[in-house]
This record gives C-alpha cells, sequence and structure tokens, in this order.
C-alpha cells in the first residue's frame, strides 16, 4: 500500500513538474513555488529525497535558461522558497548549496543573508567541508557588509588542519576593517602562539603590531572624546595633545577615521 501511495504522488509530483516544463514553451523566465516541505515530505514518505533531487533538477533547467536580461528579483522569491524546500528534504545532498551561492547570494543583500541561512543547514550536515562557511563568510563581506562576521567565520576555519595559513590572517584583517580592534588583535595573537612556520609567524607578527599602533589611537581619540565632548574631526587633531605623532603601519596598512569608528585597512582595499 505504502509503494502504490509513493508511486502515485510520485506521478502526481512528475505530472506538476510537467506542467512546468510546458510553461517554458511560452515563457523561459517562469519558476514555480515548491509545495512546503512537510507537505512534499508526507506525500513522498521514503522518496523525500526524490522530491528534493527533481525539485534541484527544476531549478537546474530553469537557472540554464535565457535568463540574462530578465530581472533577478522577479524569481528571486520563487528561486530562494525552492533552495529551501529541497534542501530541507533532502539535505545531505551538496549541489543544491552550490547552485545557491551561484545564483541566489547575487541577487541581494536579502537573498545572500538567506543563501547564508540555507548554507547553515550544509554546515551542520557536512561539518568537515570548509566550502559552506566560507561561503557564509564571503557573503558576510562582500553582499552583506558585515566584515567582522566574516571574521568569525574564517578564525574558526583557520583553527582546522587543513586549512589555509592565510584564513588567519584573513581574520584578523576583517576584524580591523569591521572596527573591532580587539578581537582582531586577539586572534592574531591566538593564531602566532600556535603557529609553527616562520615566514607565517612573522607575518602575524607584524600584525599583531598594526593593531596595537591602532588600539593607541583608539585610546587616544577615547580621551579627545571625554575631553572635548565630541569626536575628532581628524586623526590630525589628535597630535601632539592626544598623541606625540601618528602611528606608521607595516604591509600598507592604514587607519581610516569615520566618527565614531576608527578601521584598520590595507591600502590596497577598495
Amino acid at each position: 500500500m505504502k509503494k502504490f501511495v509513493f508511486i502515485l504522488c510520485l506521478v502526481l509530483y512528475l505530472a506538476v513538474w510537467g506542467l512546468q516544463e510546458g510553461k517554458s514553451n511560452w515563457n523561459d523566465f517562469y519558476l514555480s513555488p515548491a509545495a512546503p516541505a512537510p507537505v512534499l515530505k508526507i506525500a513522498s514518505g521514503y522518496g523525500s529525497h526524490l522530491t528534493g533531487f527533481a525539485l534541484f533538477v527544476k531549478v537546474a533547467i530553469f537557472a540554464g535558461g535565457p535568463l540574462k536580461d530578465v530581472d533577478e528579483l522577479s524569481y528571486a522569491e520563487n528561486l530562494a522558497q525552492n533552495f529551501e524546500v529541497m534542501t530541507e528534504l533532502y539535505p545531505k545532498f551538496i549541489d543544491p548549496y552550490h547552485y545557491c551561492q551561484s545564483f541566489l547570494a547575487t541577487i541581494s543583500p536579502e537573498y545572500a543573508q538567506r543563501a547564508n541561512d540555507i548554507h547553515e543547514r550544509a554546515v551542520k550536515e557536512h561539518p568537515n567541508e570548509m566550502y559552506y562557511p566560507f561561503f557564509q563568510a564571503f557573503n558576510y563581506f562582500y553582499y552583506l557588509n558585515e566584515p567582522v562576521k566574516a571574521a568569525e567565520l574564517f578564525y574558526k576555519m583557520a583553527k582546522l588542519p587543513e586549512a589555509p595559513s592565510w584564513f588567519g590572517t584573513l581574520a584578523g584583517k576583517l576584524m580591523g576593517r569591521g572596527g573591532n580592534l580587539l578581537a582582531g588583535r586577539d586572534m592574531l595573537q591566538a593564531m602566532f602562539v600556535t603557529e609553527q612556520d616562520e615566514f607565517v609567524k612573522d607575518r602575524y607578527r607584524r600584525g599583531i603590531d598594526n593593531f596595537n599602533r591602532a588600539i593607541e589611537v583608539q585610546k587616544s581619540l577615547d580621551r579627545y572624546r571625554e575631553h572635548q565632548g565630541q569626536d575628532a574631526a581628524t586623526l590630525e587633531e589628535l597630535v601632539p595633545e592626544y598623541l606625540p605623532i601618528l602611528p606608521s603601519l607595516e604591509d600598507d596598512y592604514i587607519l581610516v577615521w569615520e566618527p565614531p569608528m576608527l578601521r584598520l585597512k590595507n591600502a590596497l582595499d577598495k
């Protein structure tokens, strides 16, 4: 009986999918929403993985269509909803997460956050893979302008045995870019203590020196605010009463004062 119900539900679902294909004859730009995951789980029973795979195929066909001049926001919500449903039905299937990063995260900050929420399922299902926290970190930095959250993820990944050595440096760099100077320095100090490669260790040492100098400037800015009742308009206003000279930094780093936040950034960054 279960097999009969499953086959019947599968036939009905494939029929609906066939209608979707028929629509493509007159409109290549329409992506139908998927039924809610709980409904599909009940309908497909033990075949929920197959249903998730079928949704992925539907989205893959849509994404491979002529979408060059189509407004992405016109299909973004249905695209996000399909990815959410298929990954709930078949969370271990890795391809949807990669497609999600390629086609959903790029649409807008809102959908970059939706993509990160979907990647959270991938992180739980595949805890030993770095792809998915990397996708999240990239989205936080590039699409969502949240460098501190990106830094936290890169710092976590940097502790993995197979992680590239530059993950730790990037974590500190993004913390500085986000204005969290103390956390950035602490990250680099933790990486410095455990690092065995002398070249990488020296890079961490220079980064720590940069953060220490930036923190001294931050302390001077705090004193200025306390005494003057307002933020300094420029860093030059700190000299010489609150700071003897503005420090020089290594490796092309600069201090960017955007009241009330002091950022430590690389001069080559945009």
